[in-house]
């Protein structure tokens, strides 16, 4: 009789699980405006269709391209959440003092404590990058070749390098030191001893296949009796980027706060326009960045996603991004003023009418106006 391949029944056990889609987060099901196709485009097998302005997930290698691509988190993984992977990766960090990131076709490296797999190292957000370097350092076992032989092609790859990229900026912002944050192509040496006293344990969150294979294993999971049954796990809660990149800022913060001259690669929000107060970006904004209140329109740039749908449903593109956000703001999760409704009246038709600065008349003028073509007193 072979030897019980121990790992292949956990994988048989637990191999259930789907890609989910949320349907009410996806942007497009929010407004026709809204043109995003992330998904589709980053999709290596070409198995996400826009049907009836949604995604349709028609066929799925679980490679979690997807829920890094999708800019409102309307499309995870439930066992390789963001949450998963800074959980784990905190675990590796506080018992190790590193976290070492792989991809599947690694398995040779499978063996090690501080070590994370994933299907593609593109499905780790840059959020999550940043989370991790803050805390010790995260390195990413990534070499061109690999990428280049794998058969998902190269989306993951540019996915990848675009993510990491972006947390290399965030980490010279933050003014931590180059190393925690690095590509290698061979395994680092594992560190001796545990540097858990020093940033204190936090149980790893879970799928049902860790679950499984820490069972048959005999692994004692920090937090979670492994004696009930499977059903009486938590389940895994997946957390916003915005708010893990939030939690992280606020974490690396120093005393005093960051300098006014500190930005993250991150757009501000800014009016271009006039602004009518009209509440249809503010009412469809997925996260409550945006909020209008007593002729205010707030922006709160830590809660934003950057899915871009304000841009879309303006009625009078007033809306664009701008420069870099302040750090500060992002750590302090600031609010700022977009709009603040001012009286005028209109030079068209006399009627007094409430609007931005920048208004020229009211909007009955205005759409009159456009609707033949012609251009108003103010204009």
């Amino acid at each position: 009789m072979g030897e019980l391949d121990l790992e292949s029944i956990a994988a048989s056990l637990s191999g259930l699980g789907q890609v989910r889609l949320q349907a009410d987060a996806c942007i497009r099901g929010k407004s026709p405006w809204s043109k995003c196709h992330s998904c589709q485009d980053v999709c290596p097998v070409g198995g996400i269709e826009l049907e009836a302005g949604r995604p349709d997930i028609r066929e799925c290698q679980r490679c979690g391209l997807c829920a890094v691509a999708c800019p409102a988190g309307a499309v995870e993984d439930p066992e390789r959440t963001h949450s998963f992977f800074l959980a784990r990766g905190r675990e590796a960090i506080a018992a190790t003092g590193q976290v070492v990131f792989a991809c599947n076709h690694r398995r040779e490296e499978k063996r090690r404590d501080d070590l994370v797999m994933a299907a593609c190292l593109g499905a780790v957000a840059p959020e999550v990058m940043v989370a991790l370097a803050i805390r010790g350092k995260t390195v990413f076992l990534y070499r061109q070749e690999e990428c280049a032989a794998c058969p998902w092609g190269d989306k993951g790859e540019s996915l990848f390098r675009a993510s990491f990229r972006r947390a290399q900026k965030t980490i010279v912002a933050l003014k931590l030191p180059a190393e925690r944050l690095v590509l290698e192509a061979t395994p680092p040496p594992a560190p001796f001893g545990s540097q858990a006293g020093r940033q204190g344990r936090s149980p790893a969150a879970m799928g049902r296949r860790e679950f499984f294979s820490s069972l048959l294993r005999g692994i004692k999971i920090p937090g979670i009796d492994t004696t009930p049954a499977p059903s009486q796990v938590a389940p895994l809660v997946s957390q916003r980027r915005a708010l893990i990149l939030g939690l992280a800022l606020r974490e690396a913060r120093p005393e005093g706060g960051y300098s006014s001259g500190a930005t993250l690669p991150l757009p501000s929000l800014e009016l271009t326009g006039p602004c009518y107060l009209c509440n249809i970006c503010s009412r469809l904004c997925p996260t409550g960045a945006l909020k209008l209140h007593d002729g205010e329109l707030t922006y709160t740039p830590a809660r934003c996603n950057h899915c871009n749908l304000c841009l879309a449903v303006c009625p009078h593109h007033s809306l664009a991004r701008g420069t870099d956000l302040p750090l500060e703001v992002l750590a302090s999760a600031s609010t700022l003023t977009i709009a603040t409704a001012t009286e005028h009246t209109c030079p068209s038709c006399g009627e007094v009418f409430q609007a931005s600065t920048t208004a020229a008349e009211c909007l009955r003028c205005l759409f009159s106006h456009q609707v033949t073509g012609t251009a108003g007193a103010g204009g």
